[in-house]
């Protein structure tokens, strides 16, 4: 999976991706830099039916996830079956495209 960076705060420990200039939590500006690691957890999810232009899926299933080591994230969900709760594996490819390019974001897979 590519590489992608999330970042913990060095005095309340809250992990937050995207990054902020400020921890959300007690504004601390000192941060560590860590990965998404180990399994998702399917934390909540909702079914899209009228998706934007250049999508041609209905029903795709966009879901928030929870890393084992904190990090959260939302990606799209691929399983025959989704509960919250599920682990999934993440994976970071084409999730759609623009002008003919691939835009890449987290893609996660029962199993």
């Amino acid at each position: 999976m590519k590489t992608v960076t999330a970042y913990r705060c060095k005095k309340c420990g809250l992990v937050m991706y995207p990054g902020h200039k400020r921890c959300l939590k007690c504004n601390g500006r000192d941060f560590e830099e860590i990965e998404p690691e180990g399994l998702a957890k399917l934390l909540t999810y909702t079914v899209i039916e009228q998706l934007p232009w250049g999508i041609d899926e209905r029903g795709r299933i966009i879901g928030i996830v929870e890393f084992e080591n904190g990090v959260r994230a939302m990606g799209v969900v691929r399983a025959e079956t989704v509960r919250l709760g599920q682990k999934l594996q993440a994976a970071w490819e084409p999730v759609r495209k623009i002008a003919g390019e691939d835009i890449y974001g987290f893609t996660f897979y029962a199993g």
